[in-house]
């Protein structure tokens, strides 16, 4: 009777349009009430458990570590550095976009806020380069999803809170799986390109043989440097041991911290710091290549007053007003959302509907594949109307014994589950990255537009996105004919379990 009742209420709550926090909760709570003898202060207990967690201190810090990369404004001076390198591919700009937003989604953790800014670098150089418009924003939303599967990911964090498995195992399985999704996302982008030329136009300078331009991508690389440093420290001090995931999370602050306020500010830093070489008569021992461009700076520094000094200032302090204010805003809707899902968790263990549910699942003597084609078929439907975060805190609790029950690897089901909840993310009609991507390119169109050309919709955008999908299909299937691609990584870093 209890499953019964469960199943109904969080029909209702979740069609009535309640918020995820409050439907989860609102059910763990009625549920203890009528069908237990369990305590009314069940909620704030489970409250006092949930963010008492050291390990959860994890998770604001690397939404804070994200939002300040993304704030920054490196993405703009990332995705030029990457254009040179893979400009001259079939498909050009569309292998930059799944590197860029897969470099971009790493260190921000968000697929919607990676979309949503690299679109806006992007789509002005595709509007005027010709390409094919469903392809440019199919393949900006896919990128973007390789950032809650390519570690530091918060879902993949969050996941192992839940489900009690090791976060830095499950940082290390998602490497492989992720690497594989972006390489399969650029192979069909290349093939599609060579088929098809006119949906990504060569240019005359798309060549690897000028010298000149080794020397601008060896250059623009060094953009990309400090994004890259900042990854391997907070990545290399947890798989090496030096750091748990909290304290990791924290210095990947401090050094998203230092990026973000040098990004802002470094114009203004290098010709002060010119003018005060040139006043202490350093420049006379630098060789005239070097003197004349630092001259100019220690010049332009010279012609400084308090106005610009201020101006300065007070943009560093507007973009660190935002990166915490987003940071606020999503580890409050993460932090509601994970209390009511523990309530819940504790709820359907003590009713015994967790157990009960596993039982009959194993009484149907499915095999682990068949079970894992009904939970991708299951989360692929649950996709088109949930966002990720709430689809797996509120699944979760029912889902993880059942899979214990029938022997499946959570190490493994976890790679799987991401990669679906990315899919999530990108599915029609409600993936939130196609709306961040369409409020992008209906801003791109206003700009650029000549008043003649037939305006774009939303479903150019889900159009889009399909051939995408079919590679995440095709990963999925894969990883589960080859379950070791996820997890011989781990065992390798980490030793057996």
């Amino acid at each position: 009777m209890a499953i019964i009742v469960a199943f109904a209420l969080m029909a209702v709550f979740f069609l009535s349009g309640l918020y995820v926090a409050g439907a989860i909760g609102s059910l763990s709570l009625i549920m203890m009430k009528f069908f237990s003898d369990a305590p009314w202060n069940i909620m704030p207990n489970r409250a006092w458990e949930t963010y008492t967690r050291f390990l959860l201190v994890a998770i604001p810090l690397f939404i804070l570590m994200g939002e300040l990369i993304l704030r920054s404004g490196v993405a703009d001076r990332m995705y030029k550095a990457l254009d040179r390198w893979f400009g001259p591919i079939p498909g050009g700009l569309l292998h930059t976009n799944i590197a860029s937003c897969a470099i971009f989604a790493a260190c921000s953790g968000s697929s919607i806020a990676t979309a949503a800014t690299i679109s806006r670098v992007a789509l002005p150089a595709f509007r005027a380069r010709g390409y094919n418009e469903r392809m440019v924003v199919g393949s900006l939303a896919a990128g973007g999803t390789l950032g809650i599967l390519i570690p530091p990911s918060i879902l993949l964090a969050l996941y192992g809170l839940t489900t009690g498995t090791s976060i830095g195992r499950l940082f290390l399985a998602g490497f492989i799986p992720g690497a594989l999704l972006a390489g399969t996302f650029m192979l069909m982008i290349f093939i599609a390109a060579i088929i098809w030329p006119g949906i990504a136009p060569r240019t005359s300078d798309d060549s690897y043989m000028s010298i000149k331009g080794w020397r601008d991508r060896l250059l623009g690389t060094l953009s990309i440097v400090p994004v890259a440093v900042l990854i391997v420290l907070v990545l290399g001090s947890i798989y090496g041991g030096w750091a748990t995931p909290t304290e990791a999370a924290a210095a990947g602050v401090s050094g998203a911290f230092i990026i973000a306020v040098l990004n802002q500010t470094y114009e203004v830093v290098f010709n002060v710091c010119a003018l005060a070489c040139r006043k202490a008569k350093l420049l006379a021992i630098l060789p005239r290549r070097l003197r004349v461009p630092i001259e100019r700076a220690a010049e332009t520094a010279a012609g400084y007053d308090n106005q610009i000094i201020k101006q300065t200032l007070l943009s560093v302090f507007n973009m660190l007003t935002e990166a915490f204010m987003g940071c606020i805003k999503t580890t409050g809707m993460i932090m509601f959302i994970l209390m009511a899902a523990f309530t819940l968790q504790f709820a359907f263990a003590y009713l015994q509907i967790s157990s009960d549910m596993a039982r009959w699942v194993v009484s149907l003597d499915l095999s682990s594949v068949q079970l894992i084609l009904i939970v991708v078929v299951f989360y692929l439907v649950l996709g088109t109307f949930m966002e990720s975060y709430s689809m797996m805190l509120t699944t979760l609790p029912l889902i993880v014994p059942t899979l214990q029950a029938s022997g499946i690897d959570l190490l493994w089901f976890g790679v799987i589950m991401i990669i679906l909840l990315e899919a999530a993310q990108i599915s029609p009609p409600q993936g939130l990255s196609l709306f961040a991507l369409r409020g992008a390119q209906i801003e791109t169109q206003n700009i650029f537009s000549d008043g003649t050309e037939q305006p774009k919709t939303i479903k150019d955008v889900y159009i889009g996105v399909l051939p995408f999908m079919a590679c995440m299909a095709i990963v999925i299937g894969i990883l589960m004919v080859f379950p070791e691609i996820a997890l011989w990584l781990p065992d390798k870093v980490k030793g057996p379990r």
